[in-house]
């Protein structure tokens, strides 16, 4: 990537809008989730936190294209190592020797966070999902360079190369243990390798394994749950499918998530309770479950607005991508794009029953400064590509 410092920067206004309605939403949605919080968190004043990692968000943009977009593609590969290195640690602490609680403190099993003093906790897989996403976007680039065919040889060479980049944090990640940032991870990948120019039989073995997948896990469920417990275990995962799949027979138990929001979004009406009114309980109010927030303070109103916002966003960012030239970028950028938009799809879908209940937040809205800062390296990307191509409209 050649960024010309003499080259006027064009700010791109609607993706600055974009971002600044998703900062609101996001402030007011904790706000209102307050009462909802376990008792710990209510005084916290975690929106105003929110806001802080905004503002910081928004000073790291900044930061990033005064310094030089092209630098984080070629200094990538030090922040992979440095965030495997910190997920290293993490899992030392888990299975080794436990260092002390105020560096790295466990959250509701899971060993995934450092806690900083007077800033708050840090979570190294945020980031390698953004690091890696551009790391394969590099390595698809480089590999399209290289090939002199497209044969499944070729195509083989490249999943390798993504494998080698990947499977190590995805590994450790999933030891920590978390399933949803994996899922994610993977997700943005294989939407990366689908528009890559491997060959187009990749995509019926792909999609072929996924229906025999959960074909035979729904008739497992269905007609032989014995077995399935046999093969998988009484797990938490498991037990979140149970109460996704029958929610009505499991609402005290694996089911109750997915119950108390849907009841709160199915009472809220038009224009819901109103801001920081509870009607419902539920948990990870301020994270997990802040669209069921939103539709019980705000109602149907308030979730239409919300699903536009996203894909208006999703759709800014698409058409930046669809007109920029350089391909490691718009893989990178492509990759990034596919990860919010599933986010979004699975938080969302979640809430009101049509996917499974998992630990995947709503991007931009929920809290989280890791996250939130996270997403704004390849926002700052976009943003240079969003100069780029009205530099090329114009000459």
């Amino acid at each position: 990537m050649n960024q010309s410092n003499k080259r006027k920067f064009y700010i791109d206004k609607t993706l600055v809008t974009l971002l600044i309605i998703f900062a609101i939403v996001s402030v007011v949605s904790i706000y209102c989730a307050q009462p909802i919080m376990q008792s710990y968190l209510r005084d916290s004043n975690l929106f105003i936190k929110q806001a802080m990692w905004y503002t910081i968000g928004f000073c790291l943009i900044v930061f990033l294209l005064f310094f030089r977009i092209d630098r984080i593609f070629t200094g990538v590969k030090i922040f992979y190592y440095i965030l495997l290195v910190l997920l290293a640690i993490l899992l030392f602490d888990k299975f080794i020797f436990d260092l002390p609680n105020s560096f790295i403190r466990p959250i509701n099993g899971t060993t995934a966070w450092y806690q900083i003093k007077f800033i708050g906790s840090f979570q190294p897989s945020e980031f390698m999902k953004i690091i890696l996403v551009i790391m394969c976007g590099i390595t698809i680039h480089e590999h399209n360079i290289e090939k002199q065919d497209t044969s499944f040889a070729s195509d083989i060479r490249l999943f390798i190369k993504i494998a080698v980049i990947a499977v190590p944090p995805l590994v450790m990640i999933l030891l920590q243990p978390d399933s949803g940032i994996p899922l994610i991870i993977i997700i943005s990948i294989l939407s990366m390798l689908l528009i890559s120019g491997i060959r187009k039989e990749w995509f019926y073995i792909g999609v072929s394994v996924l229906v025999i997948v959960i074909s035979t896990f729904m008739i497992l469920y269905y007609f032989f749950p014995t077995q399935l417990i046999d093969i998988f275990g009484s797990s938490y995962q498991l037990n979140r499918f149970y109460g996704w799949l029958d929610s009505d027979k499991y609402y005290l138990s694996h089911g109750n998530q997915l119950y108390t929001s849907q009841l709160a979004m199915g009472s809220s009406g038009l224009f819901g309770s109103g801001i920081k009114e509870l009607l419902v309980y539920f948990p990870e109010a301020h994270t997990d479950f802040i669209f069921a927030v939103i539709g019980q303070n705000f109602g149907f109103i308030g979730t239409i607005f919300t699903v536009l916002l996203c894909t208006t966003f999703d759709l800014k960012m698409i058409s930046i991508a669809y007109s920029y030239q350089n391909s490691a970028e718009k893989y990178a950028i492509i990759g990034i794009i596919s990860m919010i938009v599933f986010q979004q799809l699975q938080n969302m879908g979640m809430i009101i029953g049509l996917m499974p209940i998992t630990g995947i937040t709503l991007p931009l809205i929920s809290y989280g400064g890791s996250s939130m800062l996270s997403y704004m390296i390849p926002f700052a990307i976009m943003f240079y590509m969003s100069s780029t191509n009205r530099h090329k409209r114009i000459h």
